[in-house]
Order: structure tokens, then C-alpha cells, then sequence
């Protein structure tokens, strides 16, 4: 009953409130829990808090504690909740952008003086938390990973992320490999347990060929794999079979400021054309892309949405001459395609576009930490509303590699909290995008994937997971008797 993952060879941060990539939250999202979860339809459900209740005005939220216990055997307390989400706003961490309504949020983050931050212990396992405006949001934003409970009780605690740790998640790690394979194993039973979850899982980095080693059984996984047709009928043969997967991904391109003046990247802009980036692409599952929230979420930006703002920088770059290099994955069919297009219909006597193919881990690193000169990204959904998106625009937290710092799209992000009609909320959510592509660091390209969604003839049945291959939780994978 052992499951069996490879993911490339990059960094890994088993710590929520540090993590930035999808490899490090597909571990953690097995290993810690918080007060609530998403269910495989996206739907809110109860984990480590069994009830709760709100008050009429929408300001403060009671949440029961289940009777439960960390890996180590601790029971989960409110002080626990508590100081987990205070570590939140103490580190600046990406999730803190999302809830800093909650009151006293800010003040604590100048201070760290906890009395001032709304979250209060009632008893070991009741806690209240007070907003200081109504969120239409604020339990699913508590419900993803980011907003795991740790077995701390003090907000600048250091997490044993080792063997000797304590989890709260379902799965706790009994051992890691010069940090290249992670071994997990189930210690306790879940509410969303298939009816036989994996016993063990082992999460192994690897840049080998990845349907080699699942043709050899090395891997049980080509989920997040784009595999052609002729190799999907192989591993049928082989008893592999697929479910539906991510659809929610954007590719796009940022373009940084100190490489990239204003007028340049305006050109750029208004050059680039969504619809033929897919077109040459040739495959069905890209849908080209307009706006930053994907398509089948709140608040997608159209072609006509954005016309205006493409005939606006529309014209012929006249400063002085620009040199940049242009960063993608070497690995992906998709971006390769997508930086040669770019590069010839970009170069002028006046912009020169120097391809730099990367491995994707060089490619995340270099990202992330704001050293790309100009970059194919990609950016997932960490739960199922476009605000996911939007927040990491916002200005003063580190997990923001946009290039934007405006602090009245930061204002306008928080009003749109307050509007609990979907509809108006929507609007806000378009204009917002607007507002974020008028500083034209970045140009949407496309959205989709080309996951596969396949599993191996070990697994009996995996839920669908359409906003990706990192936000699953593997107690939900049903095995075959071995």
C-alpha cells in the first residue's frame, strides 16, 4: 500500500508558512492540517475544528477543536491556533496578504505584541476570532495549507520539520534522505479517508525521464505530466489510467522593471497576442489567457475587457536600445514554443530578447527571488476563488514576484473583501486585473495544462482535482489490495 511520487529536483520547505512552490505544498498539504479544509468539489469542510458559528455582523467567528492530537502525541489546542496563525503575520508569509482583516493584524506585525492580534483562546479547545471588517472570504482563506495549526506556543518558534517532529496532518514523516526522498507514513485516520488510503507514501526528486520510471514502476504518478497519445495507450496496457486534473494554471510573462523600462514594456504589451501563442502551441487544453484569474473562477477578464488598454500602448518603442534575457523551462514543449515566438516578434533595432533556457528548479529560483530580467511563469490557484490570484499582487509581502507595489490596488484588493454579492464582487475583481496589467510587468499568455492526470494500477481511484496536482490530499486516493 506504498505510493510511490517523483517531483523534479528542486528546494523543498516543509514549513506552510514558508513554502512558495507546488512540490513543497503537495508534502506539506499531507503532513499539516488547519482549522478547516476544501473537500475534492472545492466545498469547505471541517478538519481540525468540528463546528463553528458567526456572529450576525460577519466580525467574529467560534471555532470547536476537534479532540486531537499531534503526531507526537499532544493534543491540538487553541494556543496552538493562535500563535500558528500569529507565526502567519510575524514571518510576512504569502497567506498573511490574504487575511491581514483579521484585527490587530497589522499593529501585531509592528509590535508582535500578541494581546493586540483578535485571535483569543476561550478554552483549550474553543478559539474566537474577531475581523476588523466583514471577509465574504475568510473561511476558505483559512482553509488552505498556508493556515496550518503547528505544535507551537510561541509565534517566533522554529518548526522540527524532521523524523522527530509533530504533524498534525493525517501522514507524519518518519525519515528524509539527504533531502531527495521524503518518506511518509499514516499515522491516524480522516473524516475524507478512502476506503483504503495509502499506508506509506514516497516523494522522491528526480530529473530522470519520467515515463521511464513509470514504465520500470519506480513511480506511481504521471499526474502533473504532459504525456502524448501513443505513450497514454502504453501505459494502459500497463493498467495506468487517468482522471480529470488541473485546469486552473496561468503561463505568463514578467517583465522586470529594472531591466525593462516602462515605455519598452508597453510595447511589448500591446505586440503580444494571446490567441496565436495558443494557436501555435496546437494543443486544446491552453485557452489564451487576458486577465491573471483563470477561466472557470470569479472575476475572468475577456479580450474585450482588455482592448482598450492594448490600443493604449499600442505604437513602436523609441527610447534607448534594451537588452534582456528572456528565462523558461527548457523541459516544457509549451514555454519553448511560446519564448521563440516571443523572441521574434519582440527583437527590433531598438529590443534585443536573449532566450535563456532553464531547468525548472533554476527557472522557480531565479523567479522567486526577483532576478529574472524577463520570465515565462506559472501560477496556480490555492483555493477556489480568483482573490487567490489578486493577493499576490499586493504590494508589501515577499511572496509578491510581480513587480507591483500600488497601494491602491492594495486598497482596492481589501474593499473587495467586503462585498459579499458575487456578482458586484466579480466587477471589482475585473477592475483590479486592469489596474495590475496597467504597470505591464506582466502579460497573460494562456491558461491550462498539459497534466495527464494518470496513476498507476496500484491506485483504485484518485478524486478529481481541478485546481491542481498540489492541492491533494492523498488519504482521499483509494489503493488496490496488494
Amino acid at each position: 500500500m506504498e505510493l510511490k511520487i517523483h517531483v523534479p529536483e528542486v528546494k523543498i520547505n516543509l514549513d506552510p508558512h514558508k513554502m512558495e512552490d507546488a512540490f513543497s505544498m503537495l508534502i506539506v498539504s499531507q503532513i499539516h492540517r488547519g482549522l478547516l479544509r476544501f473537500d475534492s468539489q472545492g466545498n469547505i469542510a471541517a478538519d481540525l475544528a468540528e463546528k463553528w458559528t458567526e456572529s450576525k455582523d460577519k466580525l467574529k467567528y467560534k471555532f470547536q477543536l476537534r479532540k486531537r492530537t499531534f503526531s507526537n502525541g499532544k493534543p491540538v489546542t487553541s494556543k496552538n491556533v493562535q500563535m500558528s496563525f500569529a507565526r502567519l503575520f510575524h514571518l510576512e508569509a504569502g497567506i498573511a496578504a490574504d487575511v491581514d482583516y483579521i484585527k490587530g493584524a497589522t499593529e501585531f506585525q509592528k509590535t508582535k505584541d500578541i494581546s493586540k492580534l483578535g485571535i483569543k483562546p476561550i478554552s483549550d479547545t474553543e478559539i474566537e476570532f474577531e475581523l476588523s471588517q466583514p471577509s465574504a472570504l475568510f473561511l476558505k482563506h483559512i482553509a488552505v495549507v498556508d493556515c496550518a495549526i503547528l505544535p507551537i506556543e510561541n509565534f517566533d518558534s522554529e518548526l522540527d520539520l524532521s523524523a522527530t517532529g509533530a504533524f498534525s496532518g493525517p501522514f507524519k514523516v518518519v525519515s528524509i534522505t539527504e533531502n531527495k526522498i521524503f518518506n511518509l507514513e499514516k499515522w491516524r485516520s480522516d473524516e475524507l479517508d478512502s476506503a483504503a488510503p495509502p499506508e506509506r507514501v514516497k516523494i522522491f526528486m528526480t530529473n530522470d525521464d519520467s515515463l521511464k520510471l513509470a514504465a520500470s514502476g519506480e513511480t506511481d504518478s504521471l499526474d502533473r505530466e504532459p504525456v502524448s497519445a501513443a505513450k497514454i495507450s502504453e501505459l494502459q496496457k500497463l493498467g495506468w489510467g487517468a482522471v480529470p486534473s488541473e485546469i486552473t494554471s496561468e503561463t505568463f510573462v514578467i517583465l522586470n522593471p529594472a531591466n525593462v523600462p516602462l515605455e519598452a514594456r508597453r510595447t511589448l504589451f500591446s505586440l503580444t497576442d494571446a490567441n496565436k501563442i495558443v494557436e501555435l502551441i496546437g494543443d486544446k487544453s491552453f485557452k489564451a489567457a487576458f486577465g491573471l484569474i483563470p477561466i472557470g473562477f470569479s472575476g475572468v477578464l475577456a479580450e474585450n475587457d482588455v482592448a482598450s488598454l492594448k490600443k493604449e500602448s499600442q505604437g513602436t518603442y523609441k527610447g534607448p536600445k534594451v537588452s534582456f534575457k528572456l528565462d523558461f523551462e527548457a523541459s516544457s514543449e509549451a514555454e519553448k514554443k511560446s519564448a521563440e515566438h516571443l523572441q521574434k516578434l519582440w527583437s527590433s533595432p531598438k529590443i534585443e530578447v536573449v532566450l535563456n533556457p532553464l531547468s525548472k528548479s533554476d527557472k522557480l529560483q531565479r523567479m522567486f527571488s526577483k532576478k529574472s530580467e524577463a520570465v515565462i511563469g506559472r501560477k496556480g490557484v490555492d483555493y477556489p476563488d480568483g482573490f487567490s490570484v489578486l493577493t499576490y499582487f499586493k504590494g508589501k509581502y515577499s511572496a509578491n514576484y510581480f513587480h507591483v507595489n500600488d497601494p491602491k490596488i492594495d486598497e482596492a484588493i481589501a474593499e473587495s473583501l467586503r462585498e459579499f454579492n458575487q456578482a458586484k464582487r466579480d466587477e471589482d475583481y475585473k477592475k483590479i486585473q486592469i489596474e495590475i496589467l496597467k504597470h505591464f510587468t506582466n502579460i497573460p499568455l494562456f491558461f491550462g495544462s498539459q497534466a495527464s492526470g494518470l496513476w498507476s494500477k496500484k491506485v483504485k481511484s484518485v478524486p478529481s482535482h481541478p485546481m491542481g496536482f498540489h492541492t491533494m490530499q492523498l488519504e482521499t486516493i483509494e489503493m488496490r489490495a496488494q
